[in-house]
């Protein structure tokens, strides 16, 4: 191992060696800061002198060494060739050292040293005993013309711990004394540089000298740690951690107890440890621990700000199994730091770890804590504060307000965490002791969960009686709140949006940004409704632990289609980097997953729906849950990962729970699944429940959803053209249908009413307009049926161009496994009518269309158009446009030889009714 910086003192060393052989006594005192490498300076020399034929003879104190002869004077003894008859007679004297045994032993050693030269290495002197000090002075007055070097190692502080010692010393004209300093930053990189490339210890060094403060010691331990976590090295930083500060705890421990109790004061008071508050805290006089605090800062133990260099090294001070009664050390300076005004979280600390409180301010200052521990996102700090103060309080007013408290901070958490404390907050709100703003959040807390009444009840309380101003704010946005994302709530009944402002509320403040962006959104006005809504996020406002106008602006901002916007806003109000903040990091994956889903990436809508789904468990989502639903389902099935879109779509809702507006995303994203599955009437009756619910809340926006859409898709794939088509009607005379979100899906299905030629001219654009705003999902349904029409009018140039961008659209959005069903192969067309086998029904079913195979099969079974029409609930017209389709795609001149082209179990099964050709 290289000896860094130590050269000089070395050489120093290797002289008064060689003065020694030459028959002069050597003394030479060793001095600096705990840890600073003495002891290895000290090997180094007895290698020396091993080499040159020196005897080495080491000895070493400690303070547990308090017994009779236990000393560094008793070692020597030890190692005197008289040693066991100066055994003997330190044991008749009772272990005492007296003047002549102390000669005896000094004598004996030194006609010894006439014979072998010796090297006597003395560590930690300033520990030994009184006897042993006397005994190494006699041996020091001595040795003045014998070949002996005594090299002593003393601690930093050893001239006030052991003055008398150090004057009778330095009145020795033969000795000698070396101070070693800390290791600069060039020094700590020729240490690393031991283990590691050049390049990467110079890297490393300022951020290891920083920690290690240049004490060789702990900057051997930091080098280990990060050998432990990046054995090659690499381009990793430095992370001091707890493996290295027990090298400072070492340091601390070798410095002495005085030196040690001063460490833990300052692990304890932090910025506040003032001389006067350490002596207070310690029981050390102020001269002690001044000088022990400036021990420590040439060890390099504390930096220039007076705490601990080394990141974890109060904690491993703290932690100190050594460490008696930590308790009510903590306890103490809690007390001591109330005194000085220092911060709630500073004190609450303190009482944490002692879990336990004594004194009346303790409750309301853990209360204090816990609040400043959350604007810190520090959540898990704030629910331990909150967990002793519950326990340690008896008054109930005082645990309804702690209480409360925990509600908000294991929201943040794991909404399911809070219910349990329900019971006991809604006692407190009858008995008059919960206060009404934590009513209100209580009543937004049970409305999250489904238990809609309970929370009305609770404001219609609080409304029928006096309340404070901001009281009153809290409850009208609340009732936005609910509004917008709970328009069933019993609590919207009790008291209309609408309702009077007080006197002392601002006039202007009666239509409300929150309640201005929707109605601009009703209207179609999308520029509008975003500007409003990017006005209330990047407004003043404290973020709501539930439901709040920032969280309606977001909504807002996806239903204008500023979905740049909405990802921007969404992922700055969510940037909570707290680890407790698991409720607002679901959140946040549901909301960008519904943005990545209408961007058309649905591979990220899937992982960020999933990864909502199992941050939080679904009694945890509450009725929420349909949002993170509806985005997984309906991204899967956009895909053609029908049989995962069918997984989610049984997955169980919340039962009794109200509907909220995420219903209609949910009963959307399963209409949109019984489409692709070809089941009408199950998509319809989806549909059809979806817009009478956004009829019925007074939210017909086809920004929200364009359930008349659905509707019409599911009427074409029944055969219901006309109906189709009078609902495409009313869908494009609403407010802002002219959005290419909504206009070209719209173009699309009106080419299902139309003939191929005109299909055609609608589809192309409605291909251009979805194409220009980007829209890869909706596009692709798009081309789809473009590519279908051109084939039907034998177009096969075009189908097969369309194709290409029906893949390259595909791969964009990843949904290439609903392409491969769409554009399955189609049967080969036969030679003739007759001897051709008869294709499966599963062939068929990609051929024809759900409409269409129904009326082929009606038809091959010989019932009429007409007949055919009643069945089916359509028109004849309609019957004649699908026969006509069918024979087209089946390459089929009549009914004849329709029935040799469908299932053979259908064949025997014709009515005895009259034929007609279509």
């Amino acid at each position: 191992m290289a000896f860094v910086e130590r050269a000089e003192e070395l050489s120093l060393l290797e002289n008064v060696l060689g003065e020694a052989l030459g028959g002069f006594g050597q003394v030479v005192t060793i001095t600096g800061p705990v840890g600073s490498g003495k002891t290895e300076l000290t090997h180094q020399l007895a290698a020396l002198a091993a080499e040159r034929g020196v005897r080495v003879v080491r000895t070493h104190a400690s303070a547990a060494d308090a017994g009779p002869g236990l000393g560094i004077f008793g070692q020597i003894l030890e190692t005197c060739p008289s040693a066991d008859e100066l055994r003997v007679r330190l044991a008749s004297s009772g272990g005492t050292l007296s003047p002549q045994l102390i000669l005896s032993v000094c004598h004996d050693l030194l006609r010894s040293a006439v014979r072998t030269p010796l090297l006597l290495i003395a560590d930690d002197v300033h520990l030994t005993d009184a006897d042993s000090l006397n005994g190494l002075l006699h041996l020091i007055r001595h040795s003045r013309t014998a070949p002996v070097t005594l090299v002593l190692v003393t601690g930093e502080c050893s001239q006030q711990t052991i003055p008398l010692f150090h004057a009778e010393l330095f009145r020795e004209p033969h000795h000698r004394q070396i101070q070693l300093p800390l290791l600069s930053v060039r020094g700590v990189a020729a240490v690393l540089a031991e283990r590691l490339d050049q390049d990467t210890a110079d890297r490393l060094a300022p951020a290891a000298h920083a920690a290690g403060g240049g004490n060789p010691l702990v900057i051997r331990a930091l080098l280990e740690e990060h050998l432990t976590h990046h054995p090659e090295g690499g381009e990793e930083p430095l992370r001091p951690g707890e493996a290295s500060a027990t090298a400072v705890l070492a340091c601390l421990h070798h410095s002495g107890a005085p030196g040690l109790e001063v460490a833990r004061a300052v692990a304890l008071l932090g910025r506040y440890a003032t001389p006067q508050l350490m002596s207070e805290l310690t029981g050390l006089s102020r001269r002690v621990v001044n000088r022990f605090t400036a021990a420590l800062l040439e060890a390099g133990l504390l930096g220039e700000d007076g705490e601990l260099r080394h990141p974890a090294a109060a904690a491993a001070v703290l932690n100190d199994p050594a460490l008696r009664d930590a308790s009510g050390l903590r306890l103490r300076a809690a007390e001591l730091l109330h005194g000085e005004g220092a911060c709630p979280i500073a004190i609450a600390q303190h009482l944490a770890a002692a879990d336990r409180i004594d004194l009346p301010w303790h409750v309301p200052l853990l209360r204090r804590a816990a609040e400043e521990a959350l604007e810190r996102k520090e959540v898990g700090l704030a629910l331990q504060y909150l967990d002793l103060a519950l326990r340690e309080s008896r008054d109930g007013e005082e645990r309804a307000l702690i209480t409360a408290a925990k509600v908000r901070v294991e929201w943040l958490m794991n909404p399911a965490r809070a219910t349990p404390h329900f019971a006991a907050l809604l006692s407190a709100f009858e008995q008059g002791q919960l206060p009404d703003l934590d009513a209100v959040i209580l009543a937004r807390a049970l409305a999250w969960h489904g238990r809609d009444e309970e929370g009305a009840d609770i404001l219609s309380a609080i409304r029928a009686r006096e309340h404070a101003p901001e009281v009153g704010r809290a409850l009208r946005t609340t009732t936005r709140s609910l509004l917008s994302t709970h328009p069933e709530s019993a609590a919207l009944l009790q008291e209309p949006p609408t309702a009077p402002l007080p006197d002392d509320e601002d006039p202007a403040a009666a239509q409300p940004s929150e309640v201005m962006m929707w109605d601009h959104l009703q209207a179609g006005d999308h520029t509008e409704a975003a500007r409003l809504a990017e006005d209330i996020l990047g407004g003043g406002q404290a973020p709501e632990y539930w439901t709040g106008p920032r969280g309606s602006a977001v909504c807002v901002l996806v239903y204008a289609h500023k979905l740049d916007r909405a990802h921007y806003w969404t992922t700055r109000f969510f940037q909570d980097d707290g680890p407790g903040f698991l409720t607002w990091r679901a959140v946040q994956a549901a909301a960008l997953a519904e943005v990545a889903r209408r961007r058309g990436d649905l591979p990220e809508a899937v992982r960020l729906a999933r990864d909502a789904l199992q941050r939080m468990s679904p009694r945890a989502w509450g009725p929420q849950i349909e949002l993170p639903l509806a985005s997984l389902i309906s991204a899967a099935t956009a895909m053609g990962h029908h049989s995962t879109a069918a997984e989610w779509v049984a997955f169980p809702l919340p039962e009794d729970a109200p509907r909220t507006r995420y219903h209609l995303h949910y009963l959307e994203a399963r209409g949109q699944h019984h489409l692709a599955e070809g089941r009408y009437l199950p998509a319809l009756r989806d549909f059809m429940a979806c817009g009478g619910l956004m009829k019925t809340w007074d939210m017909d926006i086809p920004a929200v959803v364009p359930w008349r859409l659905g509707v019409a898709e599911a009427l074409l794939g029944l055969g219901q053209t006309e109906r189709a088509a009078k609902i495409l009607d009313a869908q494009e005379a609403r407010p802002g249908a002219r959005h290419p979100r909504v206009h070209g899906p719209l173009l699309r299905l009106r080419a299902g009413t139309v003939k191929p030629r005109q299909a055609v001219g609608l589809l192309r654009e409605s291909a251009e307009l979805l194409d220009a705003a980007r829209l890869p999902v909706e596009l692709l349904a798009t081309l789809i049926d473009l590519n279908r029409a051109y084939l039907e009018l034998g177009d096969s140039h075009r189908a097969r161009f369309t194709a290409r961008r029906i893949w390259q659209t595909a791969a964009q959005c990843g949904a290439e496994a609903h392409v491969r069903a769409a554009l399955a192969p189609r049967p080969p067309a036969p030679r003739t009518g007759a001897g051709v086998p008869a294709p499966a029904e599963d062939d068929l079913r990609r051929v024809l269309s759900e409409a269409e195979l129904r009326v082929a099969e009606l038809a091959a079974r010989g019932y009429t158009n007409r007949e055919i029409a009643s069945r089916l609930y359509i028109t004849v017209s309609t019957v004649e446009q699908h026969l006509t389709r069918v024979y087209r795609k089946l390459r089929v001149g009549g009914r004849s030889a329709l029935q040799a082209r469908v299932s053979p179990s259908l064949h025997g099964a014709t009515p005895s009714s009259s034929r007609t050709t279509a």
